[in-house]
């Protein structure tokens, strides 16, 4: 397993090599039904933990990107992954217990230079989609909503999995534009980590 980022060839053709892997391979079904109605859909990364993961940390949208073949992951050369890193690290989450995804798993059209943001059909089709990703990973013990789009899924989480956290997004324009936002997930990740190192922790139900 290397641990570059994945901004080069090698890197990129290691983790298509792992997406046949049995943790993943459910999820890559997953993932290319959805590319059949919505288009463009990044891959999970199989250095997660795949569907035995007990924490599913869920962005927004798929971010900036002119890579060919792309993945939803915290090794991405990108800010927003630079953020995820150092926060994996602080509360000591380990990988196989996470898998990372968006609530909206589909690329956007631009606008301008911007990013596209989701229409009311895209987060009516998010929260349509969601339940058959949790039915996926029969060992989550948390979801963490980084952000408002995520965390408008709340209520369909809540009623697959015993705990909920919310954060805010960890890009690097939300964190400049509040100064609170860094600490906010750091306590986020925190418990997350602190679930899945407690036992009974299926009986929490957390927010924030």
């Amino acid at each position: 397993m290397t641990e570059n980022l994945l901004d080069n060839s090698a890197a990129i053709v290691e983790r298509l090599a792992g997406l046949g892997s049995p943790h993943v391979a459910a999820l890559e079904t997953y993932a290319k039904a959805l590319r059949h109605t919505y288009g463009e859909v990044p891959h999970f990364d199989p250095f997660d933990g795949g569907i035995d993961a007990r924490l599913l940390f869920l962005l927004s949208t798929p971010g900036p990107s002119s890579a060919a073949i792309r993945f939803t992951s915290r090794d991405n050369p990108t800010g927003t992954a630079r953020t995820l890193r150092r926060l994996f690290a602080v509360s000591r989450v380990s990988r196989r217990d996470t898998v990372l995804w968006n609530a909206v798993p589909w690329t956007l059209p631009r606008r301008g230079r911007a990013l596209g943001l989701p229409s009311s059909r895209d987060r009516a089709a998010a929260r349509v989609i969601l339940p058959d990703l949790l039915d996926l990973m029969p060992r989550l013990e948390a979801v963490v909503l980084l952000g408002a789009v995520a965390g408008a899924l709340a209520e369909q989480v809540r009623e697959r999995v015993a705990a909920v956290l919310t954060a805010p997004h960890p890009s690097p324009a939300n964190l400049a534009a509040d100064r609170s936002a860094f600490g906010r997930l750091e306590q986020a990740f925190t418990e997350a980590a602190a679930l899945c190192r407690t036992e009974g922790a299926t009986d929490l139900r957390l927010e924030h």
